[in-house]
């Protein structure tokens, strides 16, 4: 599921800021040890400089896709990190939405969410899981509508999770094994929660972009199965988390 320029574009920028990042790490301990190294200081500007670079032509894309129209007035969306997601999927490949679910890395199978297993492929695209992660935050800090609707699903998760008989507690307060924080004895940890409710959030996000940029380039749609077939009746119109 990719998408030539901007795809090229979105994975240089990964591996430029990577590198920057390494950089500014090395500065750092130079610093700490009251040194400097010319070189590192030459590429910290260089790798800057071309990430800005990068970072132009990626919005220049992201300005000619077929769902700005839409995505641009979402509170919290940026151009360079929606660009770094739709960059990496090839909408005509995802025909039903739980494909590009399943290929952001957030698809369930037998049930349970999809985790990577020792030995075995991973069927989806662990980069565009992790901008997608990006993006969540991004729409959290923003305060909109899917933050909205973030808060709202936290909030049934924890009301869900309490009738069942869990505690809810802050995550370095869980029991201790092997030098890990586990959920056992009743406990759910609030950082789980908090990941369920982005999760959530993520899904909704990803089937509204799915929804749009189909109708954009005139592709069969469809609802989520959840809504389609099952009956579920609240649905979200992506209309309904613009402005």
């Amino acid at each position: 599921m990719k998408n030539n320029q901007a795809m090229m574009l979105a994975n240089t920028l990964y591996f430029i800021q990577k590198a920057r990042v390494a950089t500014q790490v090395r500065q750092s301990h130079l610093a700490k040890n009251k040194n400097k190294c010319e070189l590192t200081e030459e590429i910290m500007e260089k790798s800057k400089d071309l990430e800005d670079w990068l970072n132009g032509k990626l919005k220049e894309q992201v300005k000619a896709h077929p769902a700005y129209f839409w995505f641009s007035k979402v509170k919290g969306i940026g151009d360079v990190n929606i660009g770094k997601v739709v960059s990496l999927i090839d909408i005509r490949e995802a025909s039903m939405v739980s494909k590009l679910w399943r290929y952001a890395g957030f698809g369930v199978v037998n049930g349970r969410t999809e985790r990577p297993t020792k030995g075995q492929k991973l069927h989806y695209n662990k980069t565009l899981k992790s901008m997608c992660w990006r993006l969540a935050k991004g729409l959290i800090r923003a305060k909109g509508a899917y933050y909205d609707y973030y808060i709202e699903q936290k909030k049934r998760i924890r009301e869900r999770l309490i009738s069942e008989g869990h505690k809810i507690v802050p995550s370095n307060k869980l029991p201790v094994e092997k030098g890990k924080h586990i959920e056992k004895d009743g406990k759910f940890g609030l950082g789980h929660v908090d990941m369920m409710a982005m999760r959530k959030m993520i899904k909704l996000f990803l089937s509204h972009l799915w929804l749009k940029w189909r109708e954009a380039e005139g592709l069969e749609i469809s609802k989520p199965y959840v809504h389609a077939i099952k009956g579920h009746s609240d649905y979200r119109s992506p209309d309904e988390f613009i402005g």
